[in-house]
């Protein structure tokens, strides 16, 4: 019976905290606490199960959040959320999860909230839970809960296109990317500009483990610039292949067979520029696409469940 709960909810536990939190290991982590303490305990008066996981799950990641605040800013330069293979993101089964499967671009958006708006926005827009069992989940008001959510919404703001499902994207995006691919062979990065807003920013996240830029780059030219400074140094003469990252367009480089950079990005929500350019180069961020399928898999709680 347990076996049967694990095998059903682990996905919906781990797409929760992955959105809540922005990275993998902490979200397996989450969730296997939860199964580890769920499986101690007398069930049997739990009426709802998705509901109470759910609970468990969304309070440990506030917590989280809360005591790695202090960490969060210490980080040295921006902060970006672990990209994840399909591979991984397709694990997301629960029909009400794919209804917003987890585009990088909602990953980047939930960085803006607080840890309570994220886990009521998302338990009611992503997960579908109503007011009042959001209330319960999080001992909030239910009046309360409903302002929550209006705050996350608007700092959200037009933000809708990062709260759409993964996968939806439009040509926009690999049209860019193949031209990315071009540009980074010709050390020529002005066609580029025909994709980008003239407001466009490109954030690079290396962690302090490898050079990056300490702040964002703002606008067209200044992003050209940028890659083109990066091209001159040599950084992309490995060249880049065009993959899928939680759902939609992105690339890669690899460097001494291992992936050492990941480029995702955010389209305009009529889809027709590129808004927002990710480069995650944090080592660490990148550990999912050097293992090989099957091998993201959580192992059942205190080594097995029965």
């Amino acid at each position: 019976m347990m076996d049967q709960t694990y095998r059903e909810y682990r996905p919906l536990l781990f797409g929760l905290a992955y959105r809540m939190l922005g990275t993998a290991a902490d979200a397996e982590d989450i969730v296997h606490d939860v199964f580890a303490q769920y499986v101690q305990m007398d069930t049997e008066a739990i009426k709802n199960e998705r509901a109470y996981l759910a609970q468990m799950t969304a309070n440990r990641c506030i917590n989280l959040l809360k005591s790695s605040r202090r960490k969060r800013e210490k980080y040295t330069g921006p902060w970006l959320p672990e990209p994840l293979p399909d591979y991984d993101s397709e694990r997301l089964s629960d029909p009400a999860e794919r209804r917003e499967n987890i585009g990088y671009a909602y990953l980047v958006l939930m960085q803006r909230l607080t840890p309570l708006e994220r886990a009521v926005y998302i338990l009611k827009e992503a997960l579908g839970f109503q007011y009042f069992e959001i209330a319960e989940m999080l001992d909030k008001t239910e009046t309360g809960c409903r302002k929550t959510f209006s705050r996350a919404k608007k700092k959200a703001g037009d933000n809708s296109i990062a709260c759409q499902p993964a996968g939806g994207h439009s040509d926009i995006q690999e049209q860019f990317a193949q031209a990315f691919q071009r540009a980074s062979d010709t050390g020529n990065f002005k066609p580029l500009l025909a994709f980008l807003t003239e407001e466009v920013t490109l954030v690079s996240d290396g962690g302090g483990k490898v050079r990056a830029a300490l702040r964002p780059i703002l606008g067209a030219e200044r992003v050209r610039a940028f890659l083109e400074g990066l091209a001159a140094k040599g950084i992309f003469k490995k060249g880049f292949k065009a993959v899928s990252i939680n759902g939609d367009p992105g690339l890669l480089q690899e460097r001494d067979g291992r992936t050492a950079l990941a480029l995702c990005m955010e389209r305009e929500p009529d889809g027709s520029r590129i808004r927002s350019l990710f480069l995650i180069l944090n080592p660490d961020k990148l550990v999912r696409f050097n293992e090989s399928p099957g091998t993201f898999l959580l192992p059942h709680p205190a080594g097995s469940i029965r």
